[in-house]
């Protein structure tokens, strides 16, 4: 039995392996035969199981192949950020510029906003003055007295008469700002004589309106 066993090699070197009695010539050679048996059988399991290692490692290109996938995914994404970036801008921008357009557009509108609040102003103090032109004595006559045996309309009707020469009309000319140079060169169309007039009314002559 002890020759089937296989002898535990001795690593102390040969100082130690010359203190041991020597073993037979037979049983010698068989525990040879079984520690290669054994040696051998352990490096061909030595040897498979570092087929199956190198077999189940990445090689170069599987390790570059990997690497190189995130880098491609990590480019498409910051394309992709990228656009959406630049359309950001383009939309800020567009906003900005709608922005400073009505920024412009509401000035103009408080502007004429104010004008319009002040126009009903304007307008009643333009109305108010028009009611006071109206209601204004353009001519004042003063040192005729209002106490006389003639009525005092028809006494002012022919003192004007006088004073400028023509014929009282049906025709009423207002002037609103005219000054003496400008009247001197019109001269009003003559009327039709009206057939309720009396005589000297019918036939006088017109002068130059002051």
């Amino acid at each position: 039995m002890d020759d089937f066993v296989a002898k535990p090699l001795d690593f102390r070197g040969p100082q130690h392996a010359s203190k041991m009695a020597p073993a037979s010539p037979g049983s010698e050679s068989t525990g040879e035969s079984l520690a290669e048996d054994t040696q051998a059988s352990d490096l061909a399991q030595i040897r498979a199981e570092l087929t199956q290692i190198s077999t189940r490692m990445l090689s170069k290109a599987d390790t570059g192949s990997l690497v190189q996938e995130p880098r491609v995914v990590l480019r498409e994404e910051l394309a992709g950020l990228r656009s959406d970036l630049t359309a950001l801008e383009q939309r800020v921008e567009e906003m900005e510029t709608t922005a400073h357009g009505c920024e412009e557009q509401h000035r103009a509108t408080e502007v004429a906003v104010t004008r319009q609040g002040n126009m009903p102003l304007t307008l009643r103090r333009q109305v108010e003055d028009l009611k006071n032109r109206s209601r204004r004595n353009n001519i004042r006559v003063r040192g005729l007295p209002e106490t006389g045996t003639e009525p005092l309309q028809a006494t002012l009707i022919d003192l004007f008469r006088q004073l400028l020469g023509v014929q009282a009309r049906d025709v009423i000319c207002c002037i609103s700002t005219c000054g003496l140079g400008d009247m001197a060169p019109m001269r009003l169309p003559e009327a039709a004589p009206n057939r309720n007039d009396p005589p000297h009314r019918r036939g006088g002559s017109e002068g130059p309106e002051e």
